[in-house]
């Protein structure tokens, strides 16, 4: 929903706008102990999700993915918007995962 000349191009910044996006999406539930939740659970893995942002395309497919998200939810297709979230959320856990295991290797290579 973000016109591409407005995305934050540096994953740096990009972190605390996606963890809101996260938050509003808990905290529209409704349910205040799931937000809590969140908001703990955000705070353990922050370092670990900016990873996340530390490739242009990723970036990219963030924005998109958000974007799709959103769209099913403004048209009330709520199997569409867990669909999505769900392949969201492993998608990023997948790329960390994959960085995570590149740096590891290169650190190995190196000492």
């Amino acid at each position: 929903l973000l016109p591409e000349a407005e995305r934050l191009s540096d994953g740096a910044t990009v972190g605390q706008p996606d963890e809101q996006f996260h938050l509003q999406l808990v905290q529209a539930s409704g349910n205040r102990e799931m937000a809590r939740v969140h908001r703990e659970i955000t705070e353990r893995i922050r370092i670990i999700r900016r990873l996340d942002f530390t490739k242009p395309a990723r970036l990219a497919a963030t924005y998109d993915e958000h974007a799709g998200i959103l769209r099913a939810i403004t048209r009330r297709r709520s199997d569409d918007a867990q669909r999505l979230l769900r392949a969201h959320v492993e998608q990023s856990k997948l790329e960390v995962r994959h960085i995570t295991l590149d740096m590891l290797y290169r650190a190995r290579r190196q000492a």
